[in-house]
């Protein structure tokens, strides 16, 4: 199998790729969006009312021949892990996960070696079992009578019943061994334990309990499965919080807690809230703000945002008055900046956090504080205003000026902030400095270009010269083909080349293409979308393959499009010939004289004209077999004292 050549492509094992397959076939694309919405027959097809955006009349198709999915009011495509990536907002390999339960499938993949690096590999499947008794059992001591100073807190902070019941709070006791000799009674393997973070290993080999009376707040992925915990210490420990360590499961950079539950209310409300702590989130949902969600006491991260934009079109992040919490605030619009979400930046005011304000002044003044929020642009030129209002310094002034600028440029042209958005901020910067509109674009130029990253270099593989659309068009019906059909590939290969595509996604899903087509028996559309963890690379394969399927008589397809990237390749060697045959001639054994000093074209030159007269000879009699239209090649091979004319 080739190396990871292609962005966005799963690069697989035979195992991996056949277990994938095996979920597929077990997971029947009509049966798994039946549990969804409401499908009903329409000839060979079903169809539904499509549940990623709102309509009246169906327009969401299910193909069960080719166990695809089509929406022709969004346009949204793809095949059943595809659906339920888009449905439940999860990653390809999250819904491979779920769709392999739902199959009653293994996902034994040995991802990791134990903690000590001896015996049998520690798995995720694993770690999720010890997670899920571990959170079971810190719920039992929560409600039994160890609990009795956890449940106190917890009725302190405001923290209702339903809501200990609904995020599954738990209780560690105060106690070095509880968990460690509850774990032996269940024979959990103690290199288990350890590998979850759940305990700590000593000198002598033994193992104590890592979270000790502390309130325990278990975080579940968007899938519903415990994959770490957070504690909060009900004594005199300086540290506050702690959170499970790094694992296989566990990144808390990628997690957001309350996920799980605010994931069921996104399809009402588009819009997230994102605080920073546990009490933080837990009250917001508990006074009706059921789309909150929060970072785990961590920066937000770009893995944050790219989870937020599976489920929302805009996010209000709430952060605290004090300096932690600004520097928060600012280092958030640079992760936000360049993504298609509308941004807003929220303030609690008094020097509080936003489980104190849900405490004190409830569902009201919270909400207040989300209406009060301002767009990213405006909370950074606010910083700006401040700085000069202040009387700061020159290089401040000048430094805060250029971050704003930064933001801008980072967002890029079609980026998160809309041209009025964009022209307004630009216009208020000329205004604050004295500086004309062209002025301050010369400025944000500037700073575009010291953040762009390095150009990559050109590769050095053959692409198509001339007739870049032809070219395109003539690979694309070959692709659309292809992905119906793949044997038609074999008829094509010599002329069918990636680098020909000007559109970096068709390049992509033609490199797939190539690779799979080798194989024997061919692949299926479905098969090819597993490749990719794009969900918009599916949905671009499902419409190739829905336009290779309606036209019909793949032969005469093929055929022509052969036919018309041999004549382009023609055009091409013509053009290296002509190029060729105007360049002066090497200097002569002495230096006396160059092509253009002589008056008569030499004997090579002539041979050089005849060669272009022939090939323009044969491109003509190809086009006229191929019933194509040949180029206008008027002159092309005419000799005179400078070579062609």
């Amino acid at each position: 199998m080739r190396g990871p050549a292609v962005q966005g492509a799963i690069v697989v094992s035979a195992e991996v790729a056949e277990l994938t397959e095996r979920i597929r076939q077990r997971s029947d694309i009509v049966d798994v969006i039946s549990a969804h919405l409401t499908l009903k027959r329409a000839g060979r097809n079903f169809k539904g009312l499509c549940p990623f955006h709102q309509e009246k009349t169906p327009s969401f198709n299910v193909l069960p021949e080719r166990q695809l999915f089509k929406c022709f009011g969004c346009g949204v495509g793809g095949d059943v892990f595809k659906f339920i990536q888009l449905r439940e907002g999860l990653s390809f390999s999250e819904a491979r996960a779920l769709l392999a339960e739902r199959a009653g499938i293994s996902l034994e993949l040995r991802e990791s070696r134990g903690p000590t690096g001896e015996g049998d590999a520690i798995t995720k499947a694993d770690l999720e079992r010890v997670n899920r008794w571990a959170a079971d059992w810190f719920r039992a001591q929560f409600a039994g009578a160890a609990g009795q100073s956890a449940r106190n807190y917890a009725a302190s902070r405001g923290i209702s019943e339903e809501s200990v019941e609904r995020f599954g709070l738990g209780y560690a006791p105060n106690s070095w061994e509880s968990l460690v000799r509850a774990a032996r009674q269940q024979s959990i393997p103690p290199a288990l334990l350890l590998a979850a973070g759940l305990t700590k290993g000593r000198e002598d080999g033994s193992q104590y309990d890592a979270y000790r009376d502390r309130l325990i707040f278990p975080i579940r992925d968007a899938m519903n499965r415990v994959i770490g915990f957070g504690g909060r210490t009900l004594g005199d420990d300086p540290a506050k919080y702690i959170n499970s360590p790094q694992s296989i499961l566990f990144d808390k950079s990628r997690c957001l807690y309350g996920l799980d539950v605010a994931k069921s209310h996104f399809s009402d409300n588009r819009r997230a809230v994102v605080v920073e702590g546990y009490l933080d989130c837990l009250l917001a949902h508990q006074h009706g703000f059921d789309t909150t969600v929060a970072t785990l006491g961590t920066a937000l991260t770009e893995h944050h945002v790219q989870m937020l934009q599976r489920y929302v079109d805009g996010v209000t992040v709430v952060f605290d008055t004090d300096s932690a919490g600004m520097r928060a605030a600012e280092a958030s619009l640079f992760v936000f900046a360049g993504a298609q979400l509308d941004v807003r930046l929220a303030q609690v005011r008094e020097g509080k956090d936003p489980a104190e304000l849900l405490q004190i002044q409830g569902k009201e003044g919270f909400n207040e504080t989300l209406t009060s929020a301002v767009s990213a642009l405006e909370f950074k030129w606010r910083q700006v205003v401040r700085q000069f209002d202040a009387d700061a310094p020159g290089p401040a002034r000048r430094r805060a000026v250029e971050e704003f600028l930064s933001l801008l440029a980072r967002s890029g042209e079609f980026g998160s902030y809309d041209p009025i958005q964009r022209g307004f901020a630009l216009n208020q910067v000329g205004k604050l400095l004295g500086l004309t509109s062209e002025e301050v674009n010369r400025q944000l130029r500037i700073v575009a270009r010291r953040q762009r990253a390095p150009e990559v270099p050109a590769t050095s593989q053959p692409t198509f010269v001339g007739a870049p659309d032809a070219t395109g068009r003539a690979l694309k019906d070959l692709l659309e083909v292809f992905i119906n059909a793949p044997a038609y590939y074999h008829d094509a290969a010599d002329v069918f080349h990636p680098d020909g595509f000007t559109d970096p996604d068709l390049r992509q899903i033609a490199e797939v293409v190539i690779e799979m087509a080798g194989r024997e028996g061919g692949f299926s559309p479905a098969e090819l979308i597993g490749r990719f963890e794009s969900v918009e690379l599916a949905g671009r394969i499902t419409d190739l393959q829905m336009a290779g399927e309606h036209r019909g008589n793949y032969a005469k397809t093929v055929e022509g499009a052969v036919a018309r990237l041999r004549l382009i390749e023609q055009q091409r060697q013509l053009g290296e010939q002509v190029s060729r045959l105007r360049e002066p001639a090497a200097m002569s054994a002495d230096g006396s004289q160059t092509r253009a000093e002589s008056k008569s074209p030499s004997a090579s030159q002539e041979q050089a004209a005849r060669a272009v007269q022939e090939t323009a000879k044969r491109i003509r009699h190809f086009a006229a077999r191929k019933h194509l239209t040949a180029p206008s090649l008027r002159g092309v091979g005419s000799v005179g004292p400078q070579g062609t004319t």
